[in-house]
């Protein structure tokens, strides 16, 4: 194992991508890390290969690509600076997104060579590592005297970035984990890899986040149901029983919480938006007002939006139009993704980030890892939806990296196994 390791670090060494490796590491891990990663994988490129691929630029330029609608997606940002009153906000909106730019122009240019095995692994691990240390931290806090059960769940688990967005890159490893036991794995490391899994999904669920609980629940009815198909059936069924039931149970004696936050969102969602607390909603119900909030303001410019940096500004003032008092001074986003565009840039900004996604669907003559790419791209739109994960680092980078790179590079093959 550890000749393979150390035969692993080689071939990254020499493979012309480490920024790619290290930038897979650092996404579950290190969101402070991530501008970094995009310099050593910009510098190493310019150092290593400057010469320009003609034919690959040539072939990228196609509305099949998904680089150039996220190009476009940050063009409008660019454009919408036309309307835009408050500037101070716009230009730091425009630096903070520039990444969405940069890379789609930088990947027209230059074809990434990845070995999908090393890749998957690294991101892996890093999960896993973010986990340990996570805990590490959490575990320091508790020894300090701070004897409280929920430093181990929820926001206080997760140091390095929101706990939604840490959930999602977490549920990207758990289904890299479940691909890779799919796909076979010999005999000396499939309890490893199921360990690797369990943890994974276990970090998920101790994060709290909604939106993670859901991923890791589908997969796993997704992985079990080829399990199934893969080893003995009624042992299969038996293990995956045991483990769910066994972190079940002790999760809903030590940390009841955390599955409460699931039911409370359900109530909430179910009762009509004026039963609210508006001086103190939940967080289901916090969201919902935003969502309403935002409705009417893209009811208001549906064509043209607000302008990049009046978002924020307009929301805030319709969240205390409509009494959203608790929401309007926290400052809340959109929490939606497609909202928060659509306010800002009109309909022709949430139409290009639609469209980013889905053209990262489209199949390929060649394409072994369309299925893989398609389990991270359900995963990044879907975490969309109750998140406005474009307003931040920790999402503008690994979504402008991911999105850029996923249907372009060409796939290397170091070893057949890490």
């Amino acid at each position: 194992m550890k000749n393979q390791i150390i035969t692993g670090f080689n071939n990254i060494v020499k493979s012309r991508s480490i920024g790619i490796y290290l930038m897979a590491f650092v996404i579950p891990f290190l969101s402070d890390m991530l501008g970094i990663c995009i310099a050593v994988i910009i510098v190493e490129q310019l150092i290593r290969n400057p010469k320009i691929d003609k034919n690959h630029f040539l072939a990228q330029l196609s509305f099949k690509n998904p680089g150039i609608w996220l190009l476009l997606f940050y063009l409008m940002h660019v454009v919408g600076l036309w309307q835009t009153e408050n500037m101070g906000f716009a230009n730091l909106d425009l630096g903070m997104k520039a990444t969405l730019g940069i890379l789609p122009v930088f990947y027209l240019f230059y074809k990434a060579k990845i070995d999908w095995n090393y890749f998957i692994h690294c991101f892996i691990i890093g999960a896993l590592i973010s986990f340990f240390i996570n805990l590490i931290l959490s575990l320091y806090s508790y020894i300090l005297g701070d004897r409280f059960i929920y430093l181990f769940t929820n926001e206080n688990l997760s140091h390095f970035m929101h706990r939604g967005y840490w959930a999602v890159y977490l549920s990207i490893a758990y289904f890299f984990l479940l691909k890779i036991l799919k796909s076979g794995v010999e005999e000396k490391y499939l309890k490893k890899y199921i360990i690797a899994s369990v943890l994974i999904a276990l970090a998920i669920v101790l994060s709290g986040s909604k939106v993670g609980m859901i991923f890791v629940f589908v997969l796993t009815l997704w992985g079990s149901s080829i399990l199934m198909k893969t080893f003995d059936r009624k042992k299969t069924i038996k293990t995956i029983s045991i483990l769910v039931l066994s972190v079940f149970l002790v999760l809903q004696l030590f940390v009841p919480r955390i599955f409460d936050r699931v039911s409370d969102s359900f109530k909430t969602v179910l009762q009509p938006i004026e039963n609210y607390d508006v001086n103190n909603p939940s967080s289901t119900a916090a969201r919902i007002m935003v969502w309403d909030s935002s409705i009417d303001l893209i009811k208001e410019r549906f064509w043209l939006g607000f302008g990049t940096g009046d978002v924020k500004d307009q929301l805030i003032q319709k969240n205390y139009d409509n009494g959203y008092i608790a929401v309007a001074d926290k400052k809340l986003n959109s929490h939606n993704q497609f909202f928060n565009s659509h306010i800002a840039l009109g309909v022709l900004g949430s139409l290009f980030l639609l469209l980013t996604l889905l053209t990262s669907f489209i199949k390929k003559a060649e394409d072994p890892f369309w299925s893989w790419r398609c389990g991270i791209i359900l995963m990044l739109f879907f975490a969309l939806l109750p998140e406005s994960m474009l307003e931040t680092q920790a999402g503008i980078i690994p979504y402008a990296f991911l999105l850029s790179i996923l249907p372009s590079f060409k796939a290397v093959d170091y070893t057949s196994k890490l």
